[in-house]
């Protein structure tokens, strides 16, 4: 029993149902617990891995996504997640593709949600310009020692 299964069936005896996983390891050991215990009552989220690739090279960038979607979706032993979400890029080209992947994962119900990690206002505004569909969630750190309105994004979000 690895650290991520072990923390996921103590969570889950406490009745934490939210399970939030990187991909790899950490998804392994999810993985194990779901084929033990079952997908129901989980909400699932995983994210997708930055892309290392040519940032020129949209088709790699879109495929490594769709890839990673795919993988993870057979190693949980699952057909959707709740919930995909997207690492921002210094590319937002890059993202605009990666993005229009999670979109195609929504429509086709491989997940219920699709949302983007530590996005700041210039990569919201990039996936804006192409989006068909909103991220529902900006997953960001914030804590009261950032003050109301950390860097602007809640104000920023709420104007979208």
């Amino acid at each position: 029993v690895d650290g991520a299964e072990r923390a996921l069936l103590s969570a889950a005896s406490a009745g934490i149902r939210h399970v939030d996983f990187h991909p790899g390891i950490e998804r392994d050991g999810v993985a194990r617990v779901l084929a033990s215990q079952g997908r129901s009552g989980f909400f699932l989220t995983t994210k997708i891995r930055g892309f290392n690739g040519d940032a020129s090279d949209l088709v790699a960038a879109a495929t490594t996504a769709r890839r990673q979607i795919k993988e993870d979706l057979s190693a949980l032993g699952v057909t959707s997640v709740d919930m995909l979400l997207l690492r921002d890029s210094p590319s937002c080209q890059v993202m605009q593709a990666q993005w229009t992947v999670l979109e195609d994962a929504l429509a086709s119900g491989q997940t219920r949600a699709i949302g983007v990690v530590n996005y700041c206002e210039r990569a919201l505004r990039c996936l804006a310009e192409t989006w068909k569909v909103a991220p529902a969630v900006n997953y960001i750190m914030l804590h009261v020692g950032m003050g109301p309105d950390a860097h602007g994004l809640r104000s920023f979000g709420e104007s979208l």
